[in-house]
């Protein structure tokens, strides 16, 4: 009994380890492309209130509650920002719809779109 109680604890541990840091029970994880909001939306509304801002660090999830932080990084460079989730969407295949200043703080602007992994920040 104590030999299967050591082996799940390793496991666990493995697991852990291999998720990284924060990755521990009830950690939420985004995984996909990411594309940036274009300045012709700046102004409009953001279904969670208040309007769009280029340089303001907002993003859109389909699901995760208004207020929700994301801590996202760019898969290619390892570059990390922290974002506030704004709005609803994306709607296409993207997981994320990130604002202007975001994604330059990413390194993407020109690419359009990246593959990101979000982590919600407690």
């Amino acid at each position: 009994m104590i030999r299967i109680k050591v082996r799940i604890c390793i496991a666990g541990a493995l697991v852990l380890a291999l998720l990284g840091p924060g990755a521990g029970a009830g950690t939420r994880v985004v995984k996909g492309k990411a594309h940036y909001y274009s300045d012709e939306l700046s102004g409009n509304g953001m279904a969670c209130g208040g309007t769009y801002r280029p340089h303001k660090m907002v993003a859109a999830h389909r699901k995760l509650p208004c207020g929700t932080k994301l801590r996202v990084e760019n898969r290619a460079n390892g570059k990390i920002v922290t974002v506030t989730v704004k709005d609803r969407g994306p709607y296409g295949e993207a997981v994320l719809d990130l604002s202007k200043r975001a994604a330059r703080k990413l390194g993407y602007l020109r690419q359009g779109s990246a593959l990101v992994r979000a982590v919600v920040r407690k």
